[in-house]
């Protein structure tokens, strides 16, 4: 089976993954939200248009069954000891809010083991609730007992740190992780719509996988999730339809270093 590796097509099936040969998958499927991505609007019009389109506005059920289809494909492709993590947010429909909880319902074969929560400083703006500032990350198991955790890789220095109490100055992240969004001033921003940031999947590919482990990301983006276990010394495979996409990530993998892909 080829590894570091994009293919341009659906992920829908995943016919070059053997089964159980991956150790950690992460991704941000489509939100479904309606939103013209790739495009500033103001009072609801375009005033300006950067970078690639695409749609985010399937009819609920073909969208549900895109993402059962492409889940089913994954589980077929994890672990016995994988992990599954995957980013989504709340939708916003008739003024209500919907949280992404029925996400769960893909799962029920699976172990959640956090739902945390992404906290960042500046997004979209409203003047008729408070401003949104936050996604959802839920992380699956496959065995609720048998799977990679390595906190040691992953501590961050506790801010009320004392020698009396504690052996050592660092601690285990909370289940809320503050971390900025990707904007224009970002060295690793790209003209993809939707792009989250390195950090973010840095801190999930070191606590869930070993080096030379297999990092999966059906729905690649700009290859952050790639780019990002490339950097950490792990394989990776991804999947994505839209060609500029591809191209994108290509580049970004391009400059982390010389990448001939393995076998396995």
């Amino acid at each position: 089976m080829q590894t570091n590796v994009i293919y341009n097509t659906s992920s829908e099936c995943m016919e070059q993954i053997e089964d159980r040969s991956v150790d950690l998958i992460v991704t941000s499927p489509p939100y479904n939200i309606d939103i013209q991505y790739g495009n500033k609007t103001s009072k609801g019009q375009i005033v300006s248009s950067k970078g690639v389109k695409y749609k985010d506005n399937l009819d609920e059920d073909s969208y549900r069954k895109l993402l059962e289809t492409v889940f089913s494909e994954c589980k077929r492709t994890l672990k016995d000891d994988g992990s599954m993590w995957i980013n989504i947010k709340n939708r916003v429909k008739d003024g209500v809010i919907i949280p992404p909880f029925w996400i769960m319902d893909f799962f029920d074969d699976m172990y959640l083991k956090n739902i945390i929560i992404w906290n960042f400083d500046w997004g979209g703006s409203t003047n008729k609730r408070f401003a949104p500032r936050y996604e959802y990350v839920f992380w699956f198991v496959k065995d609720k007992k048998n799977y990679k955790f390595h906190l040691d890789d992953i501590k961050i220095p506790a801010l009320n740190y004392r020698p009396d109490r504690y052996k050592s100055q660092m601690k285990n992240p909370t289940d809320v992780w503050r971390i900025s969004m990707v904007s224009g001033n970002f060295e690793e921003r790209t003209e993809h719509p939707a792009q989250y940031p390195e950090k973010l999947i840095e801190r999930i590919v070191l606590a869930g996988t070993d080096e030379n482990d297999i990092v999966l990301d059906p729905f690649m983006g700009s290859g952050t999730s790639a780019v990002v276990a490339k950097k950490l010394n792990r394989q990776y495979l991804g999947y994505e339809t839209v060609p500029e996409y591809c191209k994108i990530a290509e580049n970004r993998l391009s400059k982390v270093g010389k990448n001939n892909g393995n076998r396995v």
